[in-house]
């Protein structure tokens, strides 16, 4: 049990700093806009709504869109095969794509398009009956969690359970570093191709790591196994198509 909570935590902070690097290429390529945190581009769809901006407002619903149609995608590639397979597989297409993109269009188009259909999609890597338990590109949730935990630890909760969420934290941030810096030293595409080189190594990892133990899932939703709870509760793993 022990060896899979590794696991499973090690896979999120992995990807959650894949999210962050991404996301800060973005914000570069777009000058300040993201392509994972949907909650500021809402924001700033409402400002620039209010304000006639409607530019902006393009922009804003384009990049909501996007993003909403990789979540689409990403639940769609779950009821197929391996789901965490098959979603990292769809998201590292869609990276690649992109990645493409920026040599074929202005990078700026491809990224605006592309990075949030991508960023969307990962979201399904952790699926739980039909819901998203870990989200990888939002952390809001995940700081309130930590901090929730680190006051249950002072009375007699798990004691180091706000840590795994805090390490999702510290993976985005770290993550958003290196992207800005690959941004700045090797420019937008050999950056995206980074990241499509990361995701295809984690993919080849998780599908020889869950046939190796057993948790590999022929033939869609058919079959169903029981996956380690990673960021919280006290009960058990719960089961997960």
């Amino acid at each position: 049990m022990r060896s899979a909570l590794r696991r499973e935590v090690g896979l999120a902070a992995v990807l959650s700093a894949v999210a962050g690097y991404l996301d800060a290429v973005g914000f570069i390529v777009l000058g300040g806009q993201f392509v994972s945190f949907m909650t500021g581009n809402t924001t700033e769809l409402a400002t620039f709504l209010g304000t006639g901006d409607f530019a902006g407002v393009g922009l804003m619903a384009l990049l909501i869109g996007m993003f909403f149609l990789g979540v689409v995608l990403g639940a769609v590639a779950a009821r197929f095969g391996d789901s965490r397979t098959t979603v990292l597989i769809v998201t590292t297409a869609l990276l690649a794509a992109t990645a493409v993109a920026t040599l074929l269009v202005e990078p700026r188009t491809a990224v605006m398009v592309g990075l949030p259909t991508a960023m969307g999609a990962i979201n399904a890597t952790f699926l739980k009956h039909g819901e998203v338990s870990i989200g990888l590109t939002y952390m809001t949730g995940t700081l309130v969690k930590a901090g929730q935990q680190l006051v249950d630890a002072f009375v007699g909760g798990p004691r180091w359970g706000w840590v795994r969420n805090l390490s999702l934290w510290a993976a985005l941030a770290l993550g958003g570093l290196l992207g800005a810096v690959s941004h700045r030293l090797l420019g937008p595409s050999i950056a995206v191709w980074i990241a499509v080189g990361v995701v295809l190594a984690v993919t080849v990892a998780v599908a020889t790591v869950r046939r190796r133990t057993g948790r590999w899932q022929d033939g869609g939703a058919v079959r169903r196994y029981r996956e380690t709870p990673v960021l919280g509760g006290s009960g058990g793993p719960d089961r997960i198509s």
